[in-house]
């Protein structure tokens, strides 16, 4: 009899371990639920803009090779080059403006931590006092940029509302 209860209370302790290994998906929104619909991000970032005043914002298009993806190339250098599901990105036509904001829905798991490398990349470079950085700029990058990621999805805002666009992304996958 003791050595059922030992074999019983050893395979409660191994299940246990077990599910205490499984842990949460990395992220800071909930896991998403691959069966759902894809997220229309050229809708949501027209929402954002439409809801928080942006200034001067201009999309960068990969397909048009004169402007889109030079701006996309010296901005967020390798994002276009990579094979995406969904990329909208936004910038500034003026070096200091009222903010960025750019949305990518990547293929795989390890594009989306490449997508989310080259963002926080971003964030750095335009958060660092230095050649083409104003200092109202470097500013506004520390106070108001995040960097979001939702499963394949990545978000970078950089706007005096950046915690309630961030709140807006998340409950895009709830």
């Amino acid at each position: 009899m003791k050595k059922l209860i030992s074999l019983c209370t050893a395979a409660v302790l191994c299940l246990a371990l077990l599910s205490a290994c499984g842990g949460k998906p990395e992220g800071n929104g909930p896991a998403p639920d691959h069966d759902a619909e894809p997220v229309d991000l050229a809708a949501f970032a027209q929402s954002v803009q439409e809801n928080h005043q942006f200034a001067s914002l201009e999309k960068a298009d990969p397909a048009d090779e004169e402007l889109g993806a030079i701006m996309l190339e010296n901005n967020y250098p390798g994002l276009k080059d990579m094979e995406l599901a969904q990329a909208e990105v936004y910038l500034p036509m003026i070096s200091f403006s009222g903010g960025e904001l750019a949305l990518v829905q990547a293929k795989s798991a390890e594009d989306a931590a490449k997508v989310k490398e080259i963002f926080q990349a971003r964030v750095d470079a335009k958060s660092t006092e230095g050649p083409g950085n104003y200092p109202e700029e470097v500013q506004m990058w520390l106070r108001s940029a995040q960097v979001a990621d939702n499963g394949n999805y990545v978000l970078l805002v950089c706007h005096d509302d950046a915690d309630a666009i961030v709140e807006e992304f998340n409950a895009l996958f709830s």
